[in-house]
């Protein structure tokens, strides 16, 4: 049994983008399963909440030290409603609405953040020589390259989502018949007062601003989205000049906290790049005589993410189709009704 370290907080598991030391639990997958905010984004919503100057925060009318005195105060539940912000934002991204929903957004290994490695032998992570770069920072990976699709195919998915919004509908419609029929004893009087006479706020949370409605989502139950099908899983090496057996390969695709960014390709050169491999894998099938390749990644990439659009575009439009046919339906019903 080895001797242990007996620190007083936390330890991150590797160090390899804090630069500090390892073996604790911070990045492990036991500590990434809790539903709770880590340290640094609570700061973040912090320092959002007190200068958004929304709800709670509103410090209008007060001089300096009636601020200080005052928000010293108010910022007692700045956890818990970072929490309810971090709910939000995941809820979002599962359901393709989220500001990160992006299919070309790169994840950076910086900021103290869990360093990206390559993991497997493939295509991509063989350098020029021929090295691979297993276990070496990769750099140019696309933490949600499937973008704007949904993930409401994913098992637990739908049944989470579903239950929020019966949940929410169930508890609304509660206060809905008492503000409808009105109190009907004193503790209904005291709900009705506290809910509808004085309005009471059911959040205090300044939460990032989100204005997407529309994702791409499966038509059929656990049938990924069209979309699913068309993203590229394994993108590009974005450093080609490191070569595996380079001395500073490990970490060359980490910036440590305080260190500039690192460089990288630009997509434009990423696509060369990409097409310049295609053709010589191309003219290697062809001299060692088996048959070529019948089409480059890029254009096979290209033409699923095409076919994925006018998919995504079809049912888009069926979809608001029979919305509308609802809605005139529903009028029809309700003219019937009123005659």
């Amino acid at each position: 049994m080895t001797w242990g370290w007996n620190a007083r907080g936390a330890l991150p598991a590797d160090a390899s983008g804090t630069g500090t030391t390892a073996g604790g639990g911070v990045g492990a997958m036991a500590e990434a399963k809790q539903t709770k905010a880590w340290p640094r984004y609570e700061a973040e919503y912090l320092k959002r909440a007190l200068t958004s100057e929304r709800y709670k925060y509103d410090t209008a009318g007060l001089d300096d030290q009636q601020k200080g005195v005052y928000l010293d105060r108010v910022v007692a539940d700045y956890k818990a409603e970072a929490d309810e912000c971090l709910k939000a934002e995941f809820e979002q991204w599962l359901q393709g609405t989220h500001d990160v929903n992006e299919a070309d957004e790169l994840y950076e290994n910086a900021e103290g953040k869990p360093v990206r490695r390559w993991v497997f032998r493939s295509p991509e992570s063989t350098d020029d020589e021929g090295g691979y770069k297993v276990g070496q920072a990769r750099a140019g990976w696309k933490h949600t390259p499937w973008g704007r699709a949904s993930l409401a195919h994913l098992p637990g998915v739908r049944e989470y989502l579903r239950d929020l919004k019966e949940t929410a509908h169930d508890k609304d419609t509660q206060m809905q018949l008492l503000a409808e029929f009105g109190p009907q004893n004193v503790e209904q009087a005291w709900a009705y007062f506290k809910h509808w006479v004085k309005g009471r706020p059911l959040s205090d949370a300044v939460c990032l601003p989100n204005d997407r409605e529309v994702a791409h989502r499966s038509d059929f139950r656990y049938q990924a989205p069209e979309r699913m099908h068309a993203y590229d899983s394994e993108p590009n090496d974005r450093q080609p000049g490191v070569l595996a057996a380079d001395h500073n390969a490990r970490d060359a695709a980490v910036a440590r906290p305080g260190s500039p960014p690192v460089t990288l390709t630009t997509p434009a050169e990423d696509r060369r790049l990409e097409d310049a491999r295609a053709l010589r894998l191309r003219m290697e099938s062809i001299g060692l005589g088996g048959a070529p390749l019948p089409d480059a990644p890029a254009q096979q990439f290209r033409e699923r993410a095409q076919s994925a659009e006018v998919a995504d575009a079809r049912a888009d439009r069926d979809r608001a189709t029979e919305a509308k046919t609802e809605e005139q339906e529903q009028r029809h019903n309700q003219l019937i009704l009123t005659q």
